[in-house]
């Protein structure tokens, strides 16, 4: 379709392609399909030229001037990052130095930012914004946080320029449960300057979508703006680099992804090792590609599988390519949801359900997660240890008889995930 006959919005983000972190996933898949729903996104993201193999990589300065790439579905402007005093600090020096300097300096760009834009790393993002603005009319602005300081400039978007605009949630905010704002005063006074100005600032928004039920009607309650949810969806084409699906000669357990302490992932290694046991010694392994990036969380793994070193491995990042690869190659993909908390979507689950390979939830939700997982028909949830072991003896079983079905990913039960069908919802709530 004729890009000049499509209807334009504005679309900001920090995290966009080519940034390899999962977040950059759900603005892209907009970008891609909008057009088919008759919109021509433009995109404002920070720009993003390093490989990103551990934490303090996000801190490293970008290259001067403003990149602008443009095809048919979409245009992006990648706008250059330099960071600040604490992000020079933390990407000359790490965790091993200046830690309360770090401390300091981070409580003072979370107060001031709420009354200073400069204050924000990348507040070039709101300055380009309102210049696209004032040359050329949008539809819509939608704004895609975390960072949540962005809704900040959607606030003062619509102000200036009166134009109706849409918070995204990845996740929630200040009305999140799973943060602790409680223990320092410090994290006190953030959480109440927090819920003040996300009070005030999405008020002014037309819509807020958020990336489960649960979280955007805690926003809603919180400020007075209509939700609906909007899932981050499937992107089954992702999986067309794939050459090789052929499943590990190992039995093969994968997780994929960020691990939070909220995720009692001591659960499945319980299990996991009394099947190694009961088994005396079955051929096995169970992978955590990319979680060494997150040193705290590999120690966690190192600890709960002690004395169990030759069936398991952290790693570094690895391409993208090769964890898409990884996970059609695996005999199961295991997801740890945050129990307790019925609203948490970790993004790769969406994956987990296009790559076809079974999926284990242990322990659940009995929520979002456990709903999305069944009703996919994709793989099974256990909160009991005992039926862990009575499953992954029953899968390596069927592994030693060479037996291993894959899911039908074809099926409407899966097809009703994905990303076109949540770009399409997106169109009906917030632009028709």
């Amino acid at each position: 379709m004729d890009a000049k006959k499509l209807k334009p919005i504005l679309i900001i983000s920090y995290f966009f392609p080519p940034c390899s972190l999962t977040a950059s996933q759900r603005v892209y898949s907009w970008a891609k399909w909008l057009n088919k729903f008759g919109y021509y996104p433009t995109i404002i993201s920070r720009k993003w030229e390093e490989n990103l193999k551990t934490l303090k990589d996000v801190s490293i300065p970008s290259s001067n001037g403003i990149l602008h790439e443009k095809n048919e579905e979409y245009e992006v402007y990648y706008l250059p990052y330099k960071g600040n005093l604490r992000d020079r600090i933390y990407q000359k020096y790490g965790e091993s130095k200046f830690r309360l300097l770090r401390q300091g300096l981070t409580f003072l760009e979370l107060f001031l930012q709420y009354f200073y834009n400069k204050i924000i790393p990348y507040s070039n993002i709101y300055t380009f914004a309102k210049e696209l603005m004032e040359k050329k009319k949008y539809e819509h602005l939608v704004i895609s946080g975390n960072p949540f300081n962005l809704f900040k400039f959607g606030f003062q978007l619509n102000k200036k320029f009166g134009v109706n605009w849409t918070a995204d949630y990845r996740d929630a905010w200040s009305t999140s449960e799973i943060n602790d704002n409680s223990s320092s005063i410090f994290k006190r006074i953030i959480h109440k300057l927090d819920t003040h100005f996300e009070k005030k600032w999405i008020a002014t928004a037309s819509s807020l979508s958020a990336s489960s039920g649960p979280i955007g009607k805690s926003i809603e309650e919180l400020t007075g703006t209509k939700s609906f949810a909007l899932y981050n969806g499937i992107a089954f084409e992702d999986f067309d680099v794939v050459k090789n699906k052929t499943k590990l000669p190992v039995f093969t357990i994968t997780y994929i992804g960020t691990l939070y302490d909220g995720q009692k992932i001591e659960v499945f290694c319980s299990a996991y090792k009394k099947f190694i046991d009961e088994l005396n010694g079955p051929k096995t392994q169970l992978l955590f590609p990319g979680l060494a990036f997150f040193g705290a969380q590999e120690s966690r793994i190192q600890k709960a599988m002690k004395g169990y070193e030759t069936y398991f491995s952290c790693s570094d990042r690895i391409p993208r390519k090769e964890i898409l690869q990884l996970e059609q190659q695996a005999h199961l993909l295991l997801h740890v949801a945050w129990q307790g908390y019925k609203g948490i979507i970790a993004s790769k689950i969406y994956e987990y359900i296009a790559s076809g390979t079974k999926i284990i939830v242990a322990p659940s939700d009995n929520g979002a997660i456990e709903g999305i997982v069944k009703d996919s028909k994709c793989g099974v949830v256990f909160n009991e240890e005992a039926k862990i072991v009575d499953y992954l003896k029953t899968e390596y079983a069927d592994f030693l008889k060479n037996e291993y079905v894959q899911n039908d990913v074809s099926q409407s039960n899966v097809q009703q995930f994905s990303r076109e069908k949540q770009v399409e919802e997106f169109v009906k709530q917030v632009l028709n």
